[in-house]
C-alpha cells in the first residue's frame, strides 16, 4: 500500500514537471515568433527606407555640391592627358572629393555591386544639365511583393519647374530587389526620358 502511495506522488510530480515544460516551451516558442516578426517587420521597413531615401536623393534637385564638385574635378583634367598623367588625375583630391561624395550619398543604400552600377548609370542623373530647374519628390508608394519578398515595387511624382516658374508633373514607377536589409541590390525606375529631356 504504502509503494502505490509513493509511486502515486512520484507519478504526480513527474506529471507536473511535464506540464511546467510544456508551458514554458510553448511560451519561448511564442515570444520566439513574435521577435521573429518584429525581425522581419524590421527589415522591410528598413528596406523601404533605402528605398525612398534613393528616390529622394536621385529626384529632389538639382544636388548642387555634386555639381560644384564634378566641375571642379572636370577643370583639374586636362583633353590631352596620357595614360600616366589619367592615372595621377585619378588620384588627385579634386577627383577624390567627387568620388568620395558620391559613396557618402548613396553608397550605404546598396549592395557593393550594385553601387558600383548605380554609380556609373543613374546617380545624379538629374543633377548635369546646366539649366536652371527644380526637382522635388511627391506621393512616394512603396510596395512589398507578397510572393517575393525581396521585391519591391514603386510609384512616385516628381514637380519639375523651370527658370520662369512655369511646373509639370512626372509620373513614375520602378522596382527594386533588396536581398540584404535596406541593401538595394537591383533599382530600376521606368520612362525617365521625357524628364531628362525637359531638363537638357
Amino acid at each position: 500500500m504504502g509503494k502505490f502511495i509513493r509511486s502515486k506522488k512520484l507519478m504526480g510530480i513527474v506529471l507536473m514537471l511535464i506540464s511546467f515544460l510544456l508551458i514554458a516551451g510553448c511560451s519561448e516558442n511564442g515570444e520566439a515568433k513574435e521577435v521573429e516578426t518584429e525581425k522581419i517587420t524590421d527589415s522591410v521597413e528598413k528596406d523601404k527606407s533605402a528605398i525612398q531615401a534613393v528616390i529622394e536623393k536621385q529626384f529632389n534637385g538639382p544636388d548642387e555640391e555634386y555639381r560644384e564638385l564634378w566641375n571642379t574635378a572636370m577643370d583639374s583634367q586636362t583633353g590631352d592627358m596620357d595614360e600616366e598623367q589619367y592615372n595621377a588625375w585619378l588620384n588627385s583630391p579634386e577627383y577624390k572629393a567627387l568620388m568620395d561624395y558620391m559613396s557618402d550619398t548613396y553608397a550605404p543604400y546598396f549592395t557593393d555591386n550594385a553601387y558600383e552600377t548605380f554609380s556609373k548609370t543613374d546617380a545624379f542623373l538629374y543633377s548635369f544639365s546646366d539649366q536652371e530647374y527644380k526637382l522635388k519628390t511627391a506621393n512616394i508608394e512603396i510596395n512589398q511583393n507578397e510572393v517575393e519578398k525581396t521585391l519591391y515595387t514603386f510609384t512616385f511624382q516628381v514637380m519639375y519647374e523651370n527658370d520662369i516658374d512655369e511646373t509639370e508633373t512626372f509620373d513614375f514607377k520602378g522596382e527594386a530587389i533588396v536581398p540584404t536589409a535596406g541593401e538595394i541590390g537591383k533599382y530600376q525606375v521606368d520612362d525617365q526620358e521625357r524628364l531628362l529631356e525637359k531638363i537638357r
